[in-house]
């Protein structure tokens, strides 16, 4: 492997490679790669004086270390290698998401500059130019700019491309470190109150997809984990819906995996009567369905599927969440936000926050984090608690007229 060495004292300087009248500094450098003498330069300053910055804060690096090798490598070329060496240790749906943003926004910016030429300058361009309409390249008939969560994962992506980079010794520091991430908006939580939930029960009881919406409101699973369940996960005669995978989006496609979002995902959620009568009753109308499309239908052991036996896709059930509950005598709430009423109801109810962690699969810290004003009475409780501890502990002196 290439590893760039301290350079010699006094190495290094600034020349003016245009006239007296039209100046076009160069500044230049040496360090030894490989036992080789190998000169770095950058030109086309105006002024000096920016040629010698430029210079002085090359040789910093130089000094602490953190020198690049000199080499041809592009930015798309260099992306192109990590996506290559990452693509055997992360997840299938990670790596498309990688490649994606390489793809789709990385190298059309980005792509043709000389890895070490890459500036802070180029990252916070190219976010400028993402951020404009007709940014998507997969919907430039919409016009639409690209929304702050795609540029943050877009950013993150380059950020540990370039992060692989230095690690391979192929950049000596990434100019993205020094760039500001872009913000992902906050999406305001939505929640029903029971009476709400319970209406919107009834507005969607006919529907085909209600024995997921009930799963979904009465257990807060998620939407890839109800997608992922198979029946062999659901023991009806012992009221437990096991989790243990997940079927999730991955650009077009639907990706089934074999454990959940984390580790605490993979749980067994009690439920109640009602609901294992509800999904008794699926499991009926799904074996006459299995009769009426004979050969033709798919034995995929999902709970949740279309007509003919075959997993869902993600979009079809949002979109039709998104249908009944812009129809439903109730607020409009996201599909997600059933997870959120679940927990909160439960909280509000004086469920503790353990239980209502494990339902969920998640912490009892991001349970705290995300729904402690859910929880009844606990500012007061406090202010009361602090109070008679500290009254206890002090004499009260009333105040002095005039103080």
């Amino acid at each position: 492997m290439s590893e760039a060495k301290r350079r010699p004292k006094g190495s290094g300087g600034v020349r003016n490679r245009g006239t007296d009248r039209s100046p076009r500094w160069e500044a230049f450098y040496y360090i030894r790669v490989n036992g080789k003498r190998r000169q770095r330069s950058k030109g086309s300053f105006r002024r000096k004086a920016d040629a010698e910055a430029w210079l002085r804060e090359e040789l910093r690096r130089v000094d602490e270390g953190r020198a690049s090798v000199p080499n041809k490598l592009t930015v798309g070329g260099v992306l192109d290698q990590w996506l290559e060496a990452v693509a055997t240790r992360v997840e299938q749906s990670t790596w498309s998401g990688y490649e994606r943003d390489v793809r789709l926004r990385l190298k059309p910016h980005l792509g043709d500059i000389r890895l070490d030429d890459l500036q802070p300058s180029h990252v916070v361009a190219m976010l400028t130019e993402l951020r404009k309409p007709g940014a998507d390249l997969r919907q430039k008939h919409t016009a639409k700019a690209l929304r702050e969560t795609t540029l943050q994962h877009t950013f993150d992506t380059l950020r540990a491309g370039l992060n692989w980079a230095v690690k391979s010794r192929l950049l000596g520091y990434n100019p993205a470190l020094d760039v500001d991430r872009p913000q992902r908006q906050a999406v305001e939580m939505q929640v029903w109150t029971f009476d709400e939930l319970g209406q919107f029960m009834v507005h969607v009881s006919s529907k085909r997809f209600y024995p997921l919406l009930r799963l979904a409101a009465f257990t807060g699973m998620r939407r890839s984990e109800l997608l992922g369940l198979l029946w062999r996960d659901v023991d009806l005669h012992s009221a437990i819906v096991r989790v243990r995978r997940a079927r999730i989006k991955d650009g077009y496609e639907m990706v089934d995996k074999e454990r959940p979002k984390s580790s605490r995902g993979r749980r067994s959620i009690d439920i109640d009567p009602t609901t294992v009568d509800v999904l008794r009753q699926w499991q009926r109308c799904q074996e006459t369905e299995r009769q009426e499309w004979a050969e033709a239908y798919e034995k995929s052991g999902a709970v949740f599927t279309n007509e003919n036996g075959t997993k869902l896709f993600a979009d079809r059930i949002a979109q039709a969440f998104d249908r009944w509950s812009a129809a439903a005598p109730v607020p409009t709430i996201r599909f997600h936000d059933l997870r959120h009423t679940h927990a909160s109801l439960l909280l509000a109810q004086g469920v503790p926050v353990v239980d209502v962690a494990y339902r969920l699969g998640d912490t009892p810290e991001t349970i705290l984090s995300t729904y402690a004003h859910f929880i009844p009475g606990q500012g007061q409780a406090a202010a009361t608690l602090f109070a008679q501890m500290a009254d206890g502990r002090t004499k009260v002196q009333r105040p002095i007229d005039g103080e």
